[in-house]
């Protein structure tokens, strides 16, 4: 209640005494042709779904003005596959920024540490289905409210953010863990940014989900970590993020006898390479291990390998990844799976 507290104070200073000039409307946004092929050798669990294509369109509608005291405000919304979402506002000063957000506004480090020419690669293909590569969860899986520290107040780059969740719209992005399914009782999120010197950059986020079910999480609440870092020299930039996440569970899962999960570790780390200005190539490797409440189920472990190109011309970007992902959905055994998959996008940025 006290961050909230600061965060409604600021908010009110930020609009005393104000008046809102005429803004500005934009419309951006891309769209996507994405052709898939994968297939396994896996002995009972072989996929071979041949080739798939598909194409995405995403526009976003933003507006943006100055108040006559000096902050600036802008709006924007998606228009993505014929569905309104992210809606956000957000009010910037000497004072900092001050952000309301619908289902938006992430301030998770999952991937800060990306080096990857198109992604991490478990962003799209086996690995980004449901419960296939678990990140840790975000506070864009909820309607929020951000304050966010001026840039150039703090030494070294630093910018702190944090956020207030509230019950609403808890969709969550594709590979994050969903939020809590008990009604949400209290949610916050952190997150810290610096470049401390020339070509590195950090970034450290932490999210807890507290629910309003006395049983829900009594025997573990929801909590989020993850930590990145990037660094440029020349052509090449190489990256690392190391990511936690532990899901609610009540008392009775850790005496029980029927094995849950009690946390995910994640390990990504990745090179990339810009030949020139239109072109890159990378490596990556992810890392998602599962640890369970039981000594009697061993640990499993999903791994998803990448190696990728992108060139850009004008506004066309033409991209390819070959990747390899083991053991998605943390399955092991005969049920494991193992795939491999060639995927081309086609993306026009307007």
């Amino acid at each position: 209640m006290r961050n909230l507290k600061i965060i409604v104070a600021l908010l009110s200073a930020m609009l005393i005494s104000s008046a809102s000039v005429a803004g500005e409307l934009t419309v951006t946004g891309n769209a996507k042709a994405t052709m898939n092929i994968a297939g396994s050798d896996s002995t009972s669990a072989a996929v071979d779904s041949g080739k798939t294509l598909s194409v995405e369109n995403e526009l976003v509608f933003g507006a943006s003005g100055e108040l006559d005291n000096g902050t600036t405000w802008k709006y924007s919304m998606q228009l993505d596959a014929g569905s309104v979402d992210d809606p956000t506002i957000t009010l910037t000063n000497s004072y900092g920024t001050i952000g309301i957000f619908q289902a938006a506004g992430g301030l998770n480090a999952k991937h800060f540490g990306s080096a990857n020419a198109i992604g991490s690669a478990s962003g799209w293909g086996k690995g980004n289905g449901t419960g296939e590569f678990q990140d840790p969860a975000d506070i864009s899986g909820l309607s929020n409210i951000q304050y966010h520290t001026p840039a150039g107040l703090l030494p070294f780059g630093i910018v702190g953010k944090v956020a207030k969740g509230f019950t609403g719209s808890a969709t969550n992005k594709p590979g994050d863990a969903p939020i809590a399914t008990a009604s949400i009782g209290n949610a916050m999120s952190y997150s810290i940014d610096a470049a401390p010197i020339d070509g590195l950059a950090l970034q450290a986020s932490y999210t807890n989900v507290e629910t309003v079910n006395a049983t829900a999480d009594d025997g573990q609440e929801q909590e989020s970590g993850a930590i990145g870092a990037k660094y440029a020299l020349g052509n090449f930039t190489v990256g690392y993020t190391k990511g936690y996440h532990a899901p609610s569970s009540p008392k009775s899962a850790a005496s029980g006898t029927v094995a849950t999960i009690n946390s995910y570790v994640n390990d990504a780390y990745s090179i990339g390479m810009k030949i020139n200005d239109n072109f890159s190539v990378s490596y990556g490797k992810e890392k998602s291990e599962a640890n369970y409440t039981t000594d009697t189920t061993a640990d499993r472990t999903v791994e998803i390998d990448s190696v990728q190109a992108a060139y850009t011309m004008g506004g066309l970007t033409t991209s390819l990844a070959l990747k390899n992902a083991d053991n998605v959905s943390y399955s092991t055994g005969a049920s494991a799976v193992d795939t491999k998959e060639a995927t081309i996008f086609l993306t026009l940025a307007f």
